[in-house]
């Protein structure tokens, strides 16, 4: 534990925070902090487009595949996401394990990015990082919203506020002072429906799986290799293959199409992207060995969760689904119980064990979790298991494990740092996965390779000769006039 731990645990400092950050101190020295960041670096984001993508879960998936397809098609890009920094082409580690950067090593890396020629920057937004003014001085072009769903109701008090926190990065964009102010929300979400009624923008587009929307899918497969999905966009009919999983993954795409189609950039071109992409690291991120295939997810909310063992449980065919989660200490606890009901509801096989219990007693954190289990208990098909070690979890589950299970490794996704009662260490589930299963003399089997073969597959069998495929538009079939002007925005500079 770091000394600034130490001093913040021995003053309370977690239970002062509700006070002090309300204060008038606290607030302007936030806000002098974040205008000090932006002069010092001589106001980076004037000179970029800006995407902002907020919500509780996709946010780091949404930014990903944007990058890929902006990256690719109309102007190198900078991405700044929980899991990874890309500027261009280059892939950086988020290793500040924060989904919002720190008001000057933001503005920093705004600045480096504009050295090295990138014109756009997409930031994944927090409510933390909001609340915080850590996006202070960033003229935000466009906003996103994924989703909302509890999550941070230990910092935020309720969920009134945790929505009001998020709606601040719509009021950035409306704030600026530049000539457009663009905006895509999910009209499937309940708050993201009554913000795109609400709110005034220059252009703003709706997307869709369920309800009526600007952006709308009409039929999605979803396998565990990866995902069919056709979608509508103004009359026209389209279809893609994607390597990412779960129909939750379609929103996310269709939120980046949102993003693509306003700017300009014909949709075909985008969807090629969207089908090279291989995915995020700790997202449903696959490693296959002996018949069985594991996922390390980053789920860690219970609609999150709830989303990847729901898809892995209609996916996975006659084998046992099994799952590991846990959830992190000194945070929202009313959450536990939920997690635990969603992992009872879907998963053949349950083990529950650490998240970072960080200072919090582990035990009595399993024991939240596991509460509903342990006072009613019933005789049911399901196999329960309490193993407190992750590394000790991760290991029953390889030995258990039969050819055509799934199994489901959920909330430490790509983080490389586990907090324990004992302090940090280094810590990856995916590395810990692949060492068992080697020590075990299991071999892996090609991931990318099985991913890709079934996309051919899929893309043999479902492309229909009514959609628009990238070859048709590179050939020149008729497309919208506005795709046609896919880099106006971007040639000026």
């Amino acid at each position: 534990m770091s000394a600034k731990d130490t001093i913040k645990k021995l003053i309370a400092y977690d239970k002062l925070y509700d006070s002090v950050k309300t204060s008038f101190f606290y607030q302007a020295y936030k806000k002098y902090r974040a205008a000090l960041a932006d002069k010092l670096y001589d106001s980076p984001s004037k000179d970029f487009f800006v995407i902002g993508v907020t919500g509780t879960n996709g946010k780091t998936t949404t930014v990903n595949i944007l990058h890929n397809i902006l990256n690719d098609h109309v102007a190198p890009t900078v991405a700044i996401s929980t899991a990874t920094i890309k500027i261009g082409n280059e892939d950086l580690v988020n290793e500040k394990k924060m989904t919002s950067l720190d008001n000057f090593d933001l503005q920093s890396l705004l600045a480096t990015a504009k050295e090295r020629g990138c014109k756009i920057a997409i930031i994944e937004v927090s409510s933390h990082g909001l609340d915080q003014r850590r996006f202070e001085g960033i003229t935000f072009d466009f906003a996103v919203l994924t989703n909302i769903t509890r999550e941070h109701i230990d910092y935020h008090g309720s969920m009134n506020n945790y929505v009001e926190t998020k709606k601040q990065l719509f009021k950035y964009v409306l704030a600026n002072w530049k000539e457009n102010k663009y905006a895509a929300f999910s009209v499937d979400d309940r708050y993201g429906k009554k913000r795109f009624e609400e709110m005034a923008f220059d252009k703003k587009v709706s997307f869709s799986l369920q309800s009526s929307a600007i952006l709308k899918a009409t039929r999605i497969e979803e396998h565990l290799e990866g995902t069919y999905f056709e979608f509508s966009y103004l009359g026209q009919k389209y279809s893609g293959t994607t390597q990412l999983i779960g129909s939750y993954n379609v929103s996310n795409i269709l939120a980046a199409l949102a993003v693509s189609t306003e700017i300009w950039l014909a949709i075909p071109l985008a969807l090629k992207s969207v089908e090279s992409f291989r995915g995020v690291a700790g997202r449903m991120e696959p490693v296959y060995a002996n018949g069985v295939k594991y996922f390390i997810d980053f789920a860690h909310t219970p609609d999150g969760l709830e989303k990847t063992l729901e898809f892995a449980q209609k996916a996975k065919g006659n084998g046992k689904l099994i799952t590991v989660f846990g959830a992190p200490g000194n945070r929202d606890k009313e959450k536990r119980p939920m997690m635990w009901d969603i992992a009872h509801k879907y998963a053949d096989v349950i083990i529950v064990s650490d998240d970072d219990p960080d200072t919090e007693n582990r035990l009595k954190i399993l024991h939240q979790i596991s509460y509903n289990f342990q006072e009613n208990f019933s005789e049911e098909d399901k196999e329960i298991f309490i193993i407190p070690e992750r590394k000790y979890a991760i290991q029953f589950c390889v030995d258990i494990a039969k050819p055509g299970d799934t199994v489901v490794f959920a909330g430490k996704g790509h983080e490389v740092a586990q907090l324990t009662n004992f302090g940090k260490r280094d810590w990856n589930d995916k590395k810990v996965l692949t060492q068992i299963l080697q020590e075990s003399g299991i071999a892996l089997e090609d991931s990318e390779k099985i991913r890709h073969a079934f996309i051919q597959r899929i893309q043999e069998e479902k492309r229909s000769a009514n959609h628009l495929t990238v070859e048709q538009y590179l050939e020149g079939a008729p497309v919208s006039s506005a795709s046609s002007q896919k880099s106006a925005l971007f040639t000026s500079s």
